[in-house]
């Protein structure tokens, strides 16, 4: 099995471009970690030696840790963890395809490697179906639950755009980033199409992920869902949701809020991009609710 280029595997500190935080110290770091046979995830840290809950990010699909340093920026002082999921961004592709359950096991080994006996969980898009799945499969671990542009899976979801959906079964704009600012916006909706400079700003920040990995990610989300099971969590869950999301349209979130009546719904007049876009203002509104 292809591993994760690595410069160092004893130490499993990778160094790469985007590998190094803006605010890099002991505490903020890049490392591998070992999980299911034979296989290691890259891993981000900050601030794990703080006596807080920390927040792990469950990230969008295909996407790597540096597409959130922006939005860990809004969060400062708090502890966080983050992951390229398998197949994603540097780390290693696994043999056989994993499900979001894997996913989510995967991630609960990360959790043990590291120490961390309780946790939050923000899920972007993808993630948020891999953030569902730990809730449900860890909910002593799981303290708070937020889910951002995200569903309840392939099967209980409304699906994007035609142009959306064909993008996501067909991704051609990892072939050429000239395509991918070109078609991201249309996918994404709202601001970012009246607004391309933030997409490509947006974008600078991302690392291409397998193809390998990609599609075995779209297949995970096509296969799993949580219609049935979503409303009996019983972490306190946020939200989040954006009126001209073209990728995954707020009929999604909306669904969320109504299979679980205690949760929180903030809904945002932006599009998929809101993450970034909003994100001082989601910065703002996760740290109210996981301070509460």
């Amino acid at each position: 099995m292809a591993e994760a280029q690595r410069s160092n595997p004893e130490a499993g500190i990778l160094q790469h471009p985007l590998s190094t935080h803006p605010d890099s110290s002991d505490n903020n770091r890049f490392q591998m970690v070992p999980v299911g046979v034979g296989i290691k995830l890259r891993v981000f840290t900050r601030d794990l030696d703080q006596d807080a809950v920390p927040l792990v990010f469950c990230n969008g699909l295909g996407q790597a840790i540096e597409i959130l340093f922006p939005l860990m920026k809004e969060l400062a002082g708090r502890p966080i963890i983050a992951f390229d999921a398998a197949g994603v961004g540097l780390s290693d592709v696994p043999g056989e395809p994993a499900s979001i359950p894997d996913h989510a096991a995967m991630l609960t080994e990360v959790l043990d490697a590291l120490g961390v006996d309780r946790c939050d969980v923000l899920g972007i898009s993808w993630g948020g179906a891999v953030a569902q799945q730990l809730a449900k499969d860890m909910p002593t671990r799981v303290r708070k639950l937020v889910l951002a542009v995200t569903s309840a899976g392939g099967l209980g979801s409304w699906w994007g755009s035609p142009v959306a959906l064909g993008e996501i079964f067909f991704p051609l704009r990892y072939s050429s980033k000239a395509y991918g600012n070109f078609i991201g916006p249309l996918m994404y909706g709202g601001e970012a199409v009246w607004n391309r400079s933030l997409f490509r700003e947006y974008s600078k920040h991302a690392v291409a992920p397998s193809l390998t990995g990609y599609f075995a990610q779209v297949k995970a989300l096509c296969s799993w869902n949580s219609l049935f099971w979503f409303g009996e969590l019983q972490q306190p869950t946020q939200i989040i949701g954006g009126t001209m999301d073209a990728l995954i349209p707020i009929a999604n979130q909306m669904l969320l809020a109504t299979l679980k009546p205690d949760a929180q719904l903030k809904v945002f007049q932006a599009g998929h991009l809101l993450m970034y876009s909003r994100r001082s203002e989601i910065g703002a509104l996760v740290t109210e609710f996981l301070d509460a």
